[in-house]
């Protein structure tokens, strides 16, 4: 249940208890004191139940009035429901160069997160929608409008809403969670490798199991990258269509180090199930060379990625408001060396030179290393609360899927290096101001600054980046 429909159920049980019970002053007063404690933090909704033990009946019949008169309703099979969502504005600053040639953009951005979770016994629900058709973006431009690239703000169109989830879970036991549908990346990760707004498409299994101090965790997910398979025989009938599955399992760890220190730390086995390394499906083509200055824009090859990923952190705590926080990650692609060998291959086919290529070599790693402040009165959002994180990271070219890293930095690309700063300050306790900035290089200088659906068109060398937003959620 959640709070409010908590406490409407015991108003409602007490007035029950009052109009129609002898022994009403004893029960309204158990009624009063545990309501009082559960609107005071004192107790948690699971904790304050047992209290009322021999009410059950009293209770449901209460339940079933608050549904049945409230303003807002929801379904009698629901435990509980609710409401969420987020509307962000921002203003943002890109800029990139490559010798002479520079580029610059400067916009206005909106962002809109409109959802409902639902919970019943053992099944739980997760429904939301945003803007941005694609994966690594749920913003949308002032003046936009869909429009094309000859309208102005004067056509004045409308933003579309995406589904940006439809998950449904089931909590199978204490220790295990499985999760269905476009869910949220299940995944213990950084940005490096996952840009936060990308959702997984198919199913999950959570594991936790705790082992005295420590917390032991798995994430093991199956998702379908491209899906919709279809195949033909004879071939003469029609053209083939392959899927490409994503799977990822992970396991790892959160204990306290000491009373004030505590860590966690996993590690990620990542591949893609088409491992073609040419042919006509786009997914299996990666060409990281360049022509000009422009970017290549038949760039998004999954071929070769068998990755091991290990992300880190360590959270120090204070006797006051402060906390720091210590993270890093580290991710190596088995198959770099294949990813390699075949970019020359498809270089040649693509009829672009691939001496930039051989003579590069093969760089298959990435890392990530940071730190951050916190101030937070309690685990909830105040006003007045702050934070601070910074980070530098060195991607290389064949190390990460480059469909799937930050939008904003390094602007859709590996072979990228660079710092991140990101700052946050509570305005009101559902109320925050951002601002963040980044600076970087291209890693590289023999092959592209590779990337899908950047910002930016050219073959970067440097690129800076500049956001502040004001986020209201509710």
């Amino acid at each position: 249940m959640t709070n409010f429909k908590l406490r409407g159920v015991l108003a409602a049980v007490a007035g029950t208890l009052v109009l129609g019970m002898a022994t009403s002053a004893t029960a309204d007063a158990t009624f009063d004191l545990v309501d009082a404690l559960v609107k005071k933090g004192v107790l948690t909704e699971e904790e304050a139940l047992p209290l009322l033990k021999g009410r059950e009946n009293d209770i449901q019949a209460a339940d079933k009035k608050v549904k049945k008169t409230a303003k807002l309703q929801i379904s009698d099979v629901l435990d509980s429901a609710k409401v969420y969502g987020d509307i962000r504005v921002r203003g943002e600053y890109r800029k990139g160069t490559t010798g002479a040639a520079s580029e610059e953009r400067e916009r206005g951005r909106y962002k809109i997160t409109f959802g409902v979770t639902t919970e019943t016994k053992d099944f739980y629900t997760d429904l939301a929608f945003a803007m941005g058709s694609g994966g690594r973006s749920d913003n949308a431009t002032f003046g936009n409008g869909n429009a094309t690239a000859n309208q102005q703000n004067g056509t004045n169109n409308k933003e579309t809403l995406y589904v940006k989830r439809a998950m449904i879970g089931w909590k199978a036991t204490d220790w295990l969670t499985l999760e269905a549908g476009r869910m949220a990346n299940p995944l213990f990760t950084t940005e490096m490798v996952w840009d936060k707004d990308l959702t997984f498409e198919g199913v999950a299994e959570k594991l936790t199991y705790t082992v005295g101090s420590a917390e032991l965790f798995g994430n093991f997910v199956q998702s379908q990258y491209i899906g919709d398979y279809k195949g033909f025989y004879p071939n003469s009938a029609g053209t083939d269509r392959y899927t490409n599955n994503l799977l990822a399992f992970q396991g790892g760890v959160k204990f306290p180090v000491t009373d004030m220190i505590s860590a966690k730390a996993a590690i990620t086995y990542t591949t893609y199930s088409n491992n073609k390394s040419s042919g006509t499906a786009a997914q299996n083509i990666f060409v990281p060379t360049t022509t000009g200055t422009g970017i290549v824009a038949t760039n998004n090859g999954t071929n070769d990625l068998r990755t091991i990923e290990v992300p880190v952190e360590v959270d120090f705590k204070t006797a006051g408001d402060l906390s720091y926080k210590l993270f890093g990650d580290f991710v190596y692609n088995t198959s770099g060396e294949d990813r390699y060998n075949n970019a020359i291959a498809n270089a040649t086919a693509a009829g672009v030179s691939a001496t930039a290529v051989r003579n590069a070599g093969n760089d298959d790693t990435a890392w990530l290393l940071g730190a951050g402040v916190k101030s937070a009165a309690g685990k909830a959002p105040t006003q007045g609360d702050w934070e601070a994180r910074m980070w530098y990271q060195d991607v290389g070219v064949y190390a990460v899927d480059q469909n799937a890293v930050d939008s904003d930095f390094m602007d859709s690309r590996v072979n990228m290096k660079g710092v991140v700063l990101k700052a946050q300050y509570n305005v009101r306790d559902n109320v925050f101001v951002n601002f963040a900035a980044g600076q970087a290089t291209r890693k590289n200088h023999g092959l592209t600054a590779v990337g899908t659906a950047s910002d930016i068109g050219l073959n970067l060398n440097n690129y800076q980046l500049y956001q502040l937003d004001l986020t209201y959620k509710f």
